[in-house]
């Protein structure tokens, strides 16, 4: 490899690779702030020290995977959990990932059906069946190229959450973060393992259980975009920057949730609370972005899920039985509620994500293991 090709950098594809990470990482969780409000908003003003410690790891892991991805450039991006844990350990993630991801596009659901009940004024039901269907359709019909491109709603998501987040803390007329310890029950270290280990119940912690779950699931398509770089340095400049942005605006909207910390303890979808506040208009205009981005994360995972399962399916019929069985259980999964959907799974999994980014950081930094014995390249 020559000494250009290591070196060129577009800041175009920079910003494009920093957008797209965005948009993988944002799904209703995100947008509608409830992932917010559980691992940040809940630590009170210590919240900032998780954004700065979840920045940190989405910055630097982001930035590492996707230029493991340029040197890789695997032509099955889920394969990448071979070259990182041996082929045994890998094909397990690769199934939890799936798993993940399932569950995943439940909270997506869910999280429409959140939006619809709190803005719309619509049953929530209402939302999620139509999500679900949404979903559902996309596969049979072949739409993922609709969700690509609506994908794009990432970085707008992410302006407009900075936008909202500026607004509400210069113009709100409360003492910023008076009461603040309302929001601590629904902090998302609160099981049984996190109340054990006093240190581990914490906001430094939780903002590590979250940039680890979402990082884990990102990790073969932060491969897969990485792969498309012109340079390392490129590929990581977009991981990084993806990274910072993502969590810059975390920090800016949990600020302006501690404005208003006894009403947004009450809400699925505070972020369009705090958009109404200041800009009646702007939270119309939020609402569906919103539900656009939804789509855009939900469809995709979906079609992960069903194109992990394709190889055993005789035929396009059964194909199609098995898309609309399992949006029936996502939708049924939804029912468990969003907020606690969140506040279960997330934190399980960032466990999980935990171990994975150790096994990364080894791999990439220590280690400076390129073997990849049986995985295929791009041609």
């Amino acid at each position: 490899m020559n000494q250009d090709s290591n070196t060129k950098v577009s800041l175009r594809n920079v910003v494009i690779f920093a957008g797209a990470y965005c948009a993988f990482s944002i799904g209703s969780g995100y947008a509608t702030g409830q992932e917010i409000l559980q691992f940040f908003g809940a630590f009170g003003p210590q919240g900032i020290i998780g954004c700065f410690v979840s920045m940190l790891i989405f910055a630097f892991l982001g930035g590492a995977l996707m230029q493991k991805g340029y040197d890789l450039k695997l032509k099955y991006h889920t394969q990448v959990f071979h070259y990182y844990c041996g082929k045994y350990i890998g094909t397990f993630l690769e199934w939890v990932t799936i798993l993940f991801l399932f569950s995943v596009v439940s909270i997506m659901i869910a999280g429409t059906g959140a939006v619809a009940s709190e803005y719309f004024a619509l049953p929530g039901d209402v939302g999620s069946v139509f999500m679900a269907l949404l979903c559902i359709l996309s596969i049979l019909l072949g739409l993922m190229r609709l969700a690509d491109v609506i994908g794009s709603m990432g970085p707008v998501i992410i302006f407009f959450t900075i936008g909202i987040g500026i607004l509400t803390v210069l113009n709100a007329n409360t003492d910023w973060a008076k009461g603040w310890d309302i929001l601590y029950d629904l902090r998302s270290t609160k099981s049984w393992w996190f109340s054990t280990y006093d240190f581990l119940d914490s906001a430094w912690f939780s903002g590590v259980l979250y940039a680890s779950c979402m990082v884990f699931g990102s990790i073969p398509f932060l491969t897969g975009l990485g792969g498309k770089a012109n340079s390392r340095r490129e590929a990581f400049l977009g991981g990084f920057l993806g990274g910072v942005a993502l969590m810059i605006a975390s920090a800016l909207m949990m600020a302006a949730m501690l404005c208003f910390p006894a009403e947004v303890a009450k809400l699925q979808v505070p972020n369009l609370f705090l958009a109404q506040q200041f800009a009646p208009a702007l939270a119309l205009i939020f609402s569906v972005i919103l539900l656009l981005g939804i789509y855009s994360t939900a469809a995709p995972m979906f079609w992960v899920v069903i194109n992990k399962l394709e190889q055993w399916m005789p035929n396009k019929t059964v194909k199609m039985a098995v898309t609309v069985v399992l949006g029936v259980v996502a939708y049924f999964g939804a029912q468990i509620g969003f907020g606690k959907l969140i506040g279960f799974l997330y934190p399980l999994m960032g466990q999980v994500g935990v171990l994975m980014i150790i096994v990364v950081l080894v791999k990439v930094f220590i280690l400076k293991d390129n073997k990849d014995p049986g995985l295929e390249r791009e041609e």
